[in-house]
């Protein structure tokens, strides 16, 4: 086709011709004559062979120059590019740049835990003050029949309330502290385990799921001795999250909230763990 083309535009394949030094044809018409060209020193018969020469140079010439030309766009387009089985470059973003989880450690502790403004002061005016210590959890009465809460590296704990002697819709925070995730789990199987062992008067239910694993703990509140008529709920989640446990604690409420409210402190604190947990600010 292309051959074709060249052979009906007589002007076209002369300037080719000329651009290759090559001998072309002349058209008279709609019929090609024999003629004989002379360009400088070279003399050419224009034969039917010769003509057919002619266009196979001129197609071989097009198809020189097109390519040149794509590989002349080629090489601009993509002088900056790597070559294609270059390694690829190291990525830009250092180790650095990405927030480090908080270490387990007291003052982690002392961050993790709910503080004034977390807390709804229409239910809880009252806010203590917040009990940290570089220990093991070994003291605490959930870890009596927990051994491995010895391996704690920090405690805390911190209560709001209506007031610092009033039983009535308390809330209590337990945060502890773990080398690593695996001594964590292993802590919170104990205490799990063990916690009715532990506390009589406790019993396992459901809750809204918290952390990486978590059980819902009940308590009777009622106070048997001073009114034995009035029934208080005592609520608790244990989870574990990374390498911490908390504890919401939801004590001594006789409102309707009772069943519920400990969803809303288990989530509040689950989710101060977390951030510790992804290295932000708390």
């Amino acid at each position: 086709m292309l051959t074709e083309e060249i052979s009906s535009d007589a002007e076209f394949a002369e300037q080719l011709a000329a651009l290759l030094h090559a001998p072309s044809h002349q058209h008279t018409g709609s019929r090609v004559t024999p003629s004989r060209t002379s360009r400088g020193p070279l003399t050419t018969n224009n034969t039917r062979a010769r003509r057919w020469s002619l266009a196979a140079g001129i197609v071989l010439a097009v198809l020189v120059v097109a390519l040149a030309a794509y590989g002349g766009v080629r090489l601009f387009d993509n002088d900056d590019d790597p070559p294609r089985n270059a390694p690829a470059e190291p990525s830009t973003t250092r180790p650095g740049d990405r927030a480090a989880a908080l270490p387990p450690t007291a003052d982690t502790v002392r961050r993790i835990l709910p503080d004034r403004s977390s807390m709804d002061a229409r239910e809880y005016p009252w806010a203590g003050t917040p009990d940290v210590r570089r220990t093991s959890a070994t003291g605490l009465s959930i870890c009596r029949a927990a051994p491995t809460c010895r391996m704690a590296t920090a405690v805390g704990a911190v209560t709001f309330g209506r007031g610092e002697n009033e039983g009535e819709n308390r809330a209590e925070f337990l945060v502890i502290a773990f080398p690593d995730d695996a001594a964590a789990h292993k802590a919170y199987v104990d205490i799990v385990q063990d916690i009715e062992e532990a506390d009589p008067g406790s019993r396992k239910v459901e809750l809204e799921p918290r952390g990486d694993e978590s059980q819902g703990i009940d308590q009777d509140g009622t106070d048997t001795e001073n009114n034995p008529t009035e029934r208080h709920i005592n609520r608790s989640l244990i989870f574990r999250q990374g390498a911490f446990i908390g504890i919401a604690h939801q004590m001594d409420d006789p409102t309707e909230q009772r069943s519920t409210r400990i969803h809303g402190l288990s989530a509040l604190l689950a989710d101060r763990i977390a951030k510790a947990e992804a290295g932000k600010s708390l």
